[in-house]
């Protein structure tokens, strides 16, 4: 049977950490604007409307966007990636800079999940796993600082191999930092999303 994964790395213009970029080959690499600076020739496509790059890149397949739009550089390409049949979006360079350009990379990123397709913001000190309904296995070292955040109201979860356990819990609305600072027992931890959606934040 043939290899259905495609993988794309979507990079934005905030520094990030290098050894996380790590695209095999056949997985596809679209810069956002600025994002371009950091992959270079790396980049499969390049989409934005230049306001952070200054001018449109030469040498590469280029997407270029109006100023005026409803969508962020950023969500163009996710479009994109979704629209080709990826089966996973790997975020990177989306949690420096502006803070309003970050929180809506969350929100992306949720999004991205509810479509059934695998996501993660990779960070400097952390990768932030979006999660939907459903069961996910996360991985890390023992004693690493894991949180869940809920992203959707009313989001149920349980959560094993931590040291504060929840089963089929309701993340309540007025405790929000309820599923801050878990910590990893084991090797691995198992989350189900009951309802809703949320975010996974783990650092090593």
């Amino acid at each position: 049977m043939a290899d259905k994964r495609k993988v794309y790395y979507i990079v934005g213009s905030s520094e990030f950490a290098c050894d996380k970029f790590n695209p095999e080959k056949g997985d596809t690499v679209i810069a956002a604007d600025g994002g371009y600076a950091y992959v270079g020739d790396r980049a499969d496509y390049v989409v934005g409307d230049w306001d952070s790059l200054g001018s449109k890149p030469e040498g590469v397949a280029c997407i270029s966007l109006p100023t005026h739009k409803d969508l962020t550089d950023t969500g163009y390409a996710i479009s994109l990636a979704l629209e080709s049949g990826a089966t996973e979006i790997r975020l990177l360079g989306m949690d420096g800079g502006r803070i309003d350009h970050y929180l809506a990379n969350l929100q992306y990123a949720v999004h991205i999940a509810e479509r059934g397709v695998k996501c993660a913001l990779y960070c400097k000190d952390s990768v932030i796993y979006a999660l939907a309904a459903g069961k996910t296995v996360v991985e890390g070292k023992i004693g690493s600082l894991m949180s869940f955040i809920p992203m959707k109201e009313g989001t149920v979860v349980s959560l094993k191999g931590v040291e504060y356990p929840l089963d089929y819990h309701l993340m309540p609305a007025d405790n929000p930092g309820l599923g801050v600072s878990n910590v990893l027992k084991g090797g691995k931890a198992y989350i189900t999303v009951h309802e809703g959606a949320g975010l996974i934040v783990k650092y090593d």
